[in-house]
């Protein structure tokens, strides 16, 4: 039953929501149960999620449910398909966007950072971001990083529960805005 998700597909969402990591209709989020996906529908609202908002479709083969998901379903199932991963959060953290323009790769300099994202690669650098695309690259990153960046799009975060999922993202926003913020006193003081 889809009912089982609700409360954590709507805590989750509404923290992303409410801490400016995704706009009204951005962003997405699933779960793993079994043979199946349950992500959020194509064009929900993350920080008002109801049980109408969330779909069942397979792992493997589309049906009739398909077209109903998040154009980002090819990338979460690609994703599960490669690891033991059981949750899925894609958002668009404002600060870690920022950097994904700029930098292959974001290196965090805190303290939390360094010890659980210490690495966080960006993929389709250079490539103009599409709805699922860069599956499998990202799929592939997320077999040794807890989150990866998209070039000019988002952030997926992998984990065992979405909140552990949404745990990650929200440390990779704290980093980067920690690295802009010390970067732009580095100006300050020139």
């Amino acid at each position: 039953m889809i009912s089982e998700f609700l409360t954590h597909f709507q805590s989750v969402g509404s923290e992303l929501y409410s801490r400016g990591m995704v706009s009204v209709h951005g962003g997405n989020l699933s779960v793993r149960d079994q043979d199946s996906v349950v992500i959020t529908r194509s064009g929900s609202r993350l920080g008002y999620l109801s049980e109408s908002d969330l779909i069942r479709t397979g792992l493997e083969k589309d049906d009739e449910n398909t077209r109903l998901a998040s154009t980002e379903l090819q990338v979460h199932r690609a994703i599960y398909r490669k690891g033991l991963f059981k949750a899925i959060v894609h958002s668009h953290p404002i600060h870690a966007t920022a950097l994904s323009f700029v930098r292959h790769v974001i290196h965090s300099e805190d303290e939390g950072g360094k010890l659980f994202i210490p690495e966080v690669p960006v993929v389709g650098f250079g490539l103009e971001p599409q709805p699922g695309g860069a599956a499998e690259e990202i799929a592939e990153a997320l077999k040794t990083h807890a989150v990866v960046m998209v070039h000019r799009h988002g952030s997926f975060a992998r984990g065992m529960t979405l909140e552990e999922a949404y745990v990650i993202t929200e440390l990779l926003e704290i980093s980067c805005r920690i690295l802009c913020l010390v970067k732009n006193l580095k100006i300050q003081q020139m």
